[in-house]
């Protein structure tokens, strides 16, 4: 409800943009000597009102100029000031003019006033948060400020400005951590940062400024200082035995930076999150901008279900992480950047699943208690070559990294059955980026290529053999063995140049990329000690490779208002298949047209809309393109049909995005609508033990999406209080193939989300959250299945004597299933001499055991039991250098 009346009162609030003319006053102001005075304040407002209405100021040529729509009077006051000249009012029509006036001198004598720098302030296109209007004695890194912004979110370590992922983290206006700036969020002190800066549709290659447009954003963190900082932790706790390390010492210069943490702990905290890249940078003519990919896992161990909150009380793990980053900045806007980083992850999870299928003429119940075991490692290492400059763009980037994954577990099947699984999963990966942009005569130039290299074996191991009736006969069998072997190699090169005619930019792009997979997977059984392969059926020796030659061209018109996009890729496709020798691809052809266009248009400083339109047919690949069946879990096979299957798709975004700095209100709009139809259908067969064959069916479906969200926020400063209202609304309707029946899935879901947080007085700090998720999903045979959630959080922190902190967390979780109620408890004392914290952490003091929630696939409905971490508590010193 919150979220209709706010979308009708923004719809309503912009009906006087669209409906009344603007119009324009324009002068000179000049002294009795006939010189140009510069930097007088020109405001405008309706005659005998005491409110402003807008102000603008002259120029060092002593030129003004004011944009206003006032549409209920005839005519309006404006006032001219400036310390050194008398001040001047005069009555103007409501109409475009040029005023031009004499200032006379007049010295004035003003109080004496406190200067400070305000909350919110705009520069061109460049937001500036001062760090210290929104900090609280409770505050330790730069995440605790940036999480308060208006206009600015953090979900899961990604940072967001008016809904949109930030494609630049920078401290100093360089870039570190290429994406992984979770690690400097969440480690950085947040008194050594001045302000924080949001640069609005930037284009952080310089050689494209001014060229190719930009609808991201960029954050850029201005420290005090150019200093060497960072933080160290020591903490050791009971119910088991606990510890917390973390020494993450950092160094941002001008031409020199570097970041060095080692992190080991076993409370919960997992710290391997720091290490996710949200972006990468440099390719340019559509380049992606995804970070390396891994490789696709085809088989899986089931898991119990995890819960939707914080995994500090859930998440039973032990983990050692080492990483490194440096940058130095060389002659002739060169720099070096490496990273070198790797972590062991051992973690614990133990669950319950009830799950109920629907299929039209049966409802199929089944239990698992799981318990499970797994290992995780990663180690990276990467270094990149970058030059940005206004005449040269340059980057290459070379990574290899390598993942292990080994887990172990115990099954017990309705309550009679044990189960064992094994699973192994490793992958390597050889990765490289190339990006030269240059201009030649009058056309800028962009070549582009990309490199990835994987090979990714692993196995699954069953006891006892499972899905007798399937694979054996009705026989039972003591192990189940699945084996794969995935390679693949692809490469992505293009071409482009861009070419101005006078408001216009064509960039016309040749492209050929190039992908070859190989895949070899076997089944196995094991009775009374002899193995035996599950025949042709299991045998899968694929060979697949696909050649797309795209030809495009890339319209752009841009004025001060308005910037609309056009692209027409046009691309020609070519496979190749071949499974157990025999070919059932060769050289096949196949074409797309897929054009899409951006339309952004400017009201005025506080008012955007954007309207984002894309169609046409995609090709699948061939990473799951195999026609004998894989086991990929416990209980379920798999296999694709031996075609290519295709989607017609079909995407329009509208985004409308206001601020306004002088009362720090910030809020975002946007609508989605997305139409798909696939020429395939996936086969879902489930049998009464909950036993499930998946396969690719010739069948027409058709799916659509309807998605509305947007986002609220206010800094009222007087009270130094953040208000944030963020809402989604979706609306899906789907096509599914189970037990030989076409069903249509409907569903629909809404989230909203608010928030205040207050730091108003010296003693005491709250802050108040409220998540409410609800979804309605209609599935097979009239069944409907309705869930609910409704999360409540306060924190509570006061300073009854100074350097002294005592902060009270409560959480309360409502579902369809249960209510349960945490509480945890710290206090900590500071040093400030020393910058170092002593403190003490209670957590889950209640001592909840497990946690209870439900959730809903396209034809089951799963209700889950997760254990949680017991009651616990942790004495810690940390530490801010």
């Amino acid at each position: 409800m919150i979220i209709r009346i706010s979308f009708i009162y923004c719809i309503f609030s912009l009906i006087p943009f669209f409906g009344f003319a603007q119009f324009v006053i324009t002068g000179t102001l000049r002294n009795e000597q006939n010189y140009p005075i510069d930097n007088v304040t020109i405001s405008y407002k309706k005659i005998g009102a005491v409110a402003i209405l807008g102000f603008a100021r002259s120029d060092d040529k002593g030129q003004y100029k004011l944009s206003f729509k006032v549409t209920d009077v005839d005519s309006l006051q404006l006032e001219f000031n400036h310390l050194s000249y008398a001040k001047k009012n005069i009555h103007v029509a409501n109409a475009s003019g040029n005023y031009s006036y004499i200032l006379k001198t007049e010295t004035r004598k003003i109080q004496e006033v406190k200067v400070a720098d305000p909350p919110i302030s705009f520069h061109k296109d460049t937001l500036n948060y001062t760090v210290d209007a929104f900090t609280s004695k409770k505050d330790q890194v730069i995440a605790d400020i940036i999480k308060k912004l208006p206009g600015v979110e953090i979900r899961g370590d990604q940072i967001l400005y008016q809904g949109k992922a930030i494609q630049k983290y920078m401290v100093n206006n360089l870039d570190l951590m290429e994406g992984r700036y979770a690690m400097i969020n969440n480690n950085l002190p947040a008194d050594v940062v001045k302000s924080i800066q949001i640069v609005e549709n930037d284009q952080p290659i310089k050689i494209l400024d001014s060229i190719v447009f930009s609808d991201r954003a960029t954050l850029n963190l201005e420290l005090k200082n150019f200093t060497s900082t960072g933080t160290g932790k020591i903490g050791v706790g009971a119910a088991p035995f606990l510890w917390d390390f973390n020494l993450t010492p950092m160094t941002f210069g001008k031409k020199f930076q570097m970041l060095n943490s080692f992190q080991t702990n076993n409370i919960g905290n997992n710290v391997s999150k720091d290490l996710r890249q949200f972006y990468t940078s440099g390719l340019f003519f559509g380049g992606t901008n995804e970070a390396i990919s891994n490789g696709p896992s085809f088989i899986s161990l089931r898991n119990a279900n995890t819960p939707d909150f914080e995994e500090s009380k859930w998440l039973d793990n032990r983990i050692f992480l080492l990483n490194n980053n440096f940058l130095q900045k060389l002659k002739n806007n060169l720099e070096i950047k490496g990273n070198i980083s790797y972590f062991n992850d051992y973690r614990k999870s133990q669950g319950f699943i009830a799950t109920q299928f629907y299929t039209v003429d049966q409802t199929i119940l089944t239990s698992e208690t799981i318990d499970n075991r797994n290992r995780n490692q990663t180690f990276d290492i990467g270094v990149t070559l970058e030059k940005n400059s206004k005449n040269i763009y340059f980057k290459n980037t070379f990574k290899y990294r390598e993942n292990w994954n080994r887990a172990n577990g115990g099954i017990l099947l309705n309550n009679q059955d044990q189960i064992s699984q094994n699973r192994d999963y490793n992958d390597k990966v050889l990765y490289n980026v190339l990006s030269i942009t240059s201009f030649i005569g009058k056309q800028l130039f962009s070549i582009n290529s990309v490199v990835e290299k994987h090979q990714t074996p692993q196995y699954l191991i069953v006891r006892p053999g499972q899905m007798d009736r399937i694979i054996n006969n009705g026989i039972p069998y003591e192990q189940m063995k699945q084996y794969v072997n995935f390679n693949s190699f692809k490469t992505g090169n293009n071409l482009g140049f861009t070419r101005s005619l006078n408001r216009w930019k064509v960039s016309p792009k040749i492209s050929v990329d190039y992908n070859q997979n190989i895949l070899i997977s076997n089944a196995k059984l094991t009775n009374n000690g002899q193995d035996k392969d599950l025949g042709a059926n299991f045998l899968n020796d694929v060979k697949s490779s696909q050649l797309q030659m795209s030809l495009s061209s890339g319209f752009t018109y841009e004025n001060l208002k308005w910037k609309i996009i056009f692209n027409t890729p046009f691309s020609l496709f070519v496979f190749n298949y071949r499974q157990q020798q025999f070919e059932s691809l060769s050289n096949e052809n196949k074409t797309t047209f897929n054009p899409s266009s951006t339309i952004v248009y400017s009201i005025n400083s506080r008012n955007e809309l954007l309207l984002n339109t894309s169609g046409g047919k995609k090709i699948g690949g061939l990473s799951n393109f195999y026609s004998k069946y894989i086991i990929n879990s416990y209980r379920s096979l798999q296999r694709y049909d031996d075609r290519l299957l295709s989607t017609n798709l079909y995407n329009i975004n509208v985004n409308y995005n206001y601020k306004n700095l002088f009362n720090a209100n910030f809020l975002h709009l946007s609508y989605h609508f997305q139409k798909s139809v696939n020429d395939y259908i996936f086969n879902n067969k489930i049998d009464e033990l909950g036993q499930s064959t998946i396969s690719v069916e010739s069948q027409k479906n058709t799916a659509i999406n309807h998605n509305v969200k947007g986002g609220l926020s206010k800094f009222f400063s007087e009270i130094k209080t953040i208000v944030k209202l963020n809402g989604n609304i979706s609306l899906n309707t789907t096509d599914y193939f189970l037990n030989t029946a076409l069903v249509k899935q409907k569903s629909w879901a809404t989230e909203t989300q608010f928030e205040i947080i207050n730091n108003y007085f010296n003693f005491l700090n709250l802050e108040y959250r409220t998540n409410y998720n609800y979804a309605i999903i209609k599935l097979a045979n009239n069944q409907e299945n309705s869930i609910k959630s409704n999360n409540h959080f306060l924190n509570i922190v006061t300073y009854p004597l100074e350097n002294h902190m005592i902060s009270i967390n409560n959480s309360y979780y409502k579902n369809n299933l249960t209510n349960q109620y945490f509480l945890d408890a710290s206090y900590r004392f500071h040093i400030k001499k020393w910058r170092t914290d002593l403190q003490l952490m209670l957590q889950n003091l209640l001592n909840n055991n497990s946690y209870v929630q439900q959730l809903s696939t396209t034809f089951q409905l799963m209700e889950s039991r997760f254990e949680l971490r017991p009651r616990q508590f942790i004495i810690s010193t940390s530490i801010r250098f």
